[in-house]
Protein backbone atom coordinates (compact mmCIF):
# COMPACT_ATOMS: atom_id res chain seq x y z
CA UNK A 1 0.00 0.00 0.00
CA UNK A 2 1.37 3.39 -1.00
CA UNK A 3 1.93 6.12 1.57
CA UNK A 4 -0.14 9.29 1.47
CA UNK A 5 2.87 11.22 0.16
CA UNK A 6 3.48 8.83 -2.73
CA UNK A 7 -0.22 8.72 -3.57
CA UNK A 8 -0.29 12.51 -3.68
CA UNK A 9 2.75 12.60 -5.97
CA UNK A 10 1.28 10.06 -8.38
CA UNK A 11 -2.04 11.91 -8.53
CA UNK A 12 -0.10 15.11 -9.28
CA UNK A 13 1.59 13.59 -12.34
CA UNK A 14 0.26 14.81 -15.69
CA UNK A 15 -0.27 12.09 -18.30
CA UNK A 16 2.81 11.74 -20.48
CA UNK A 17 4.59 9.57 -23.01
CA UNK A 18 7.91 9.28 -21.16
CA UNK A 19 8.32 9.78 -17.41
CA UNK A 20 11.75 10.08 -15.82
CA UNK A 21 11.72 8.92 -12.19
CA UNK A 22 14.92 10.62 -10.99
CA UNK A 23 16.46 9.27 -7.80
CA UNK A 24 13.89 6.50 -8.10
CA UNK A 25 15.05 4.29 -5.18
CA UNK A 26 12.32 1.59 -5.07
CA UNK A 27 10.66 3.09 -8.15
CA UNK A 28 7.22 3.25 -6.56
CA UNK A 29 6.15 6.42 -8.40
CA UNK A 30 7.39 5.32 -11.80
CA UNK A 31 5.89 1.84 -11.49
CA UNK A 32 2.53 3.14 -10.33
CA UNK A 33 2.50 5.67 -13.18
CA UNK A 34 2.75 2.75 -15.62
CA UNK A 35 0.06 0.77 -13.82
CA UNK A 36 -2.38 3.71 -13.88
CA UNK A 37 -1.67 4.73 -17.43
CA UNK A 38 -0.15 8.04 -16.37
CA UNK A 39 2.98 7.25 -18.39
CA UNK A 40 3.42 5.10 -21.47
CA UNK A 41 7.08 4.57 -20.61
CA UNK A 42 9.15 5.15 -17.47
CA UNK A 43 12.89 5.71 -17.29
CA UNK A 44 14.06 4.83 -13.78
CA UNK A 45 17.21 6.79 -12.86
CA UNK A 46 19.39 6.46 -9.78
CA UNK A 47 23.05 7.09 -9.04
CA UNK A 48 23.09 3.99 -6.80
CA UNK A 49 23.19 0.58 -8.53
CA UNK A 50 21.64 -1.00 -5.42
CA UNK A 51 18.68 1.40 -5.49
CA UNK A 52 18.21 0.92 -9.21
CA UNK A 53 18.14 -2.84 -8.67
CA UNK A 54 15.31 -2.38 -6.14
CA UNK A 55 13.28 -0.58 -8.80
CA UNK A 56 14.11 -3.25 -11.38
CA UNK A 57 13.08 -6.03 -8.99
CA UNK A 58 9.84 -4.28 -8.09
CA UNK A 59 8.77 -3.53 -11.65
CA UNK A 60 6.27 -6.12 -12.97
CA UNK A 61 7.42 -8.20 -15.94
CA UNK A 62 4.43 -6.93 -17.91
CA UNK A 63 6.20 -3.57 -18.18
CA UNK A 64 9.55 -4.92 -19.36
CA UNK A 65 9.13 -3.28 -22.78
CA UNK A 66 8.24 0.15 -21.38
CA UNK A 67 10.58 0.34 -18.38
CA UNK A 68 14.17 1.46 -18.78
CA UNK A 69 16.75 1.50 -15.95
CA UNK A 70 19.66 3.95 -16.07
CA UNK A 71 22.40 4.27 -13.45
CA UNK A 72 23.55 7.88 -13.53
CA UNK A 73 23.43 11.20 -11.69
CA UNK A 74 20.30 13.10 -12.75
CA UNK A 75 18.67 13.55 -16.15
CA UNK A 76 21.73 14.47 -18.23
CA UNK A 77 20.93 13.28 -21.80
CA UNK A 78 17.62 11.59 -20.95
CA UNK A 79 14.76 12.90 -23.10
CA UNK A 80 11.38 12.84 -21.32
CA UNK A 81 8.04 14.66 -21.22
CA UNK A 82 7.81 14.68 -17.44
CA UNK A 83 10.31 14.28 -14.62
CA UNK A 84 9.52 13.47 -11.01
CA UNK A 85 12.28 14.30 -8.51
CA UNK A 86 11.47 13.66 -4.87
CA UNK A 87 13.14 13.42 -1.50
CA UNK A 88 16.23 15.46 -2.37
CA UNK A 89 17.51 18.82 -1.24
CA UNK A 90 16.34 21.79 -3.25
CA UNK A 91 19.84 22.74 -4.39
CA UNK A 92 20.39 19.21 -5.71
CA UNK A 93 17.07 19.26 -7.57
CA UNK A 94 17.93 22.59 -9.24
CA UNK A 95 21.37 21.26 -10.18
CA UNK A 96 19.80 18.19 -11.81
CA UNK A 97 17.49 20.39 -13.88
CA UNK A 98 20.28 22.80 -14.80
CA UNK A 99 22.43 19.92 -16.04
CA UNK A 100 19.68 18.34 -18.15
CA UNK A 101 20.14 18.40 -21.92
CA UNK A 102 16.56 19.65 -22.22
CA UNK A 103 14.06 20.61 -19.57
CA UNK A 104 10.98 18.34 -19.52
CA UNK A 105 7.58 19.77 -20.43
CA UNK A 106 6.46 19.11 -16.86
CA UNK A 107 8.15 18.53 -13.52
CA UNK A 108 6.84 17.16 -10.24
CA UNK A 109 9.14 18.03 -7.36
CA UNK A 110 9.22 17.27 -3.65
CA UNK A 111 12.21 19.11 -2.22
CA UNK A 112 13.28 18.53 1.37
CA UNK A 113 15.14 21.84 1.83
CA UNK A 114 15.44 25.27 0.15
CA UNK A 115 11.80 24.98 -0.88
CA UNK A 116 11.27 28.70 -1.54
CA UNK A 117 14.34 28.70 -3.80
CA UNK A 118 12.95 25.76 -5.78
CA UNK A 119 9.59 27.51 -6.02
CA UNK A 120 11.19 30.62 -7.53
CA UNK A 121 13.29 28.48 -9.88
CA UNK A 122 10.20 26.69 -11.18
CA UNK A 123 8.19 29.92 -11.49
CA UNK A 124 10.89 31.39 -13.76
CA UNK A 125 10.69 28.43 -16.17
CA UNK A 126 7.20 26.96 -15.90
CA UNK A 127 3.63 27.69 -14.95
CA UNK A 128 3.16 26.42 -11.41
CA UNK A 129 -0.05 24.38 -11.52
CA UNK A 130 0.19 22.90 -8.01
CA UNK A 131 2.18 23.97 -4.97
CA UNK A 132 0.81 22.38 -1.84
CA UNK A 133 1.70 20.82 1.51
CA UNK A 134 0.89 17.22 2.37
CA UNK A 135 1.25 15.65 5.81
CA UNK A 136 2.44 12.05 5.94
CA UNK A 137 4.14 11.63 9.29
CA UNK A 138 5.85 14.95 8.58
CA UNK A 139 5.13 17.79 6.19
CA UNK A 140 6.16 17.72 2.54
CA UNK A 141 5.91 20.31 -0.23
CA UNK A 142 4.87 19.18 -3.70
CA UNK A 143 5.50 21.59 -6.58
CA UNK A 144 4.27 20.92 -10.12
CA UNK A 145 5.45 23.02 -13.05
CA UNK A 146 4.09 22.68 -16.58
CA UNK A 147 5.03 24.34 -19.84
CA UNK A 148 1.55 25.51 -20.85
CA UNK A 149 2.53 28.64 -22.72
CA UNK A 150 1.97 31.19 -19.98
CA UNK A 151 4.54 32.04 -17.30
CA UNK A 152 3.77 31.93 -13.59
CA UNK A 153 2.46 35.32 -12.57
CA UNK A 154 4.46 37.33 -10.07
CA UNK A 155 4.01 35.67 -6.70
CA UNK A 156 3.15 37.50 -3.49
CA UNK A 157 5.45 37.23 -0.50
CA UNK A 158 3.19 34.63 1.10
CA UNK A 159 3.05 32.60 -2.14
CA UNK A 160 6.83 32.72 -2.50
CA UNK A 161 7.31 31.36 1.01
CA UNK A 162 4.40 28.93 1.22
CA UNK A 163 3.08 28.16 -2.26
CA UNK A 164 0.37 29.44 -4.60
CA UNK A 165 -2.03 26.55 -3.98
CA UNK A 166 -1.62 26.68 -0.21
CA UNK A 167 -2.39 30.40 -0.08
CA UNK A 168 -5.37 30.20 -2.45
CA UNK A 169 -6.91 26.99 -1.07
CA UNK A 170 -5.53 26.25 2.40
CA UNK A 171 -5.97 22.67 3.58
CA UNK A 172 -5.83 21.16 7.05
CA UNK A 173 -2.35 19.84 6.20
CA UNK A 174 -1.11 23.31 5.30
CA UNK A 175 -2.63 24.88 8.42
CA UNK A 176 -1.06 22.10 10.49
CA UNK A 177 2.31 22.92 8.95
CA UNK A 178 1.93 26.62 9.82
CA UNK A 179 0.93 25.82 13.41
CA UNK A 180 3.99 23.61 13.79
CA UNK A 181 6.23 26.35 12.35
CA UNK A 182 4.70 28.85 14.75
CA UNK A 183 5.37 26.52 17.68
CA UNK A 184 9.00 25.94 16.61
CA UNK A 185 9.63 29.68 16.29
CA UNK A 186 8.19 30.31 19.76
CA UNK A 187 10.53 27.66 21.18
CA UNK A 188 13.52 29.29 19.49
CA UNK A 189 12.49 32.69 20.82
CA UNK A 190 12.08 31.30 24.36
CA UNK A 191 15.53 29.68 24.29
CA UNK A 192 17.15 32.86 23.05
CA UNK A 193 15.58 34.83 25.89
CA UNK A 194 16.39 32.13 28.45
CA UNK A 195 20.07 31.96 27.53
CA UNK A 196 20.29 35.65 26.59
CA UNK A 197 21.41 34.86 23.07
CA UNK A 198 20.87 37.50 20.43
CA UNK A 199 21.04 35.12 17.48
CA UNK A 200 19.63 36.48 14.25
CA UNK A 201 16.68 38.41 15.69
CA UNK A 202 15.80 40.07 12.39
CA UNK A 203 15.46 36.72 10.67
CA UNK A 204 13.50 35.24 13.57
CA UNK A 205 11.11 38.19 13.74
CA UNK A 206 10.59 38.12 9.98
CA UNK A 207 9.87 34.39 10.04
CA UNK A 208 7.41 34.83 12.92
CA UNK A 209 5.66 37.64 11.08
CA UNK A 210 5.34 35.81 7.76
CA UNK A 211 4.03 32.64 9.45
CA UNK A 212 1.48 34.67 11.44
CA UNK A 213 0.33 36.40 8.24
CA UNK A 214 0.01 33.08 6.45
CA UNK A 215 -1.91 31.53 9.33
CA UNK A 216 -4.29 34.48 9.59
CA UNK A 217 -4.90 34.33 5.83
CA UNK A 218 -5.49 30.57 5.88
CA UNK A 219 -7.89 30.66 8.82
CA UNK A 220 -9.93 33.47 7.26
CA UNK A 221 -10.87 31.32 4.26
Amino acid sequence: MLTKRLEYLINALPECNVLADVGCDHGYVGIEALKRGKAKQTVFIDISPACLQKARSGCPAAFSDVAKFVCQDGLQQIDCDTAVICGMGGLEIMSILNNAKRLPEAIVLQPMRNIADVRKYVAERYTITLDATVCDGKFYSVIVGQNVGTPTRKMSELETHFGITNVANPTDDYIGFLLLEQSKLKQIETKQKQFKRDGNLDELNFRKSIVEQALASALSK
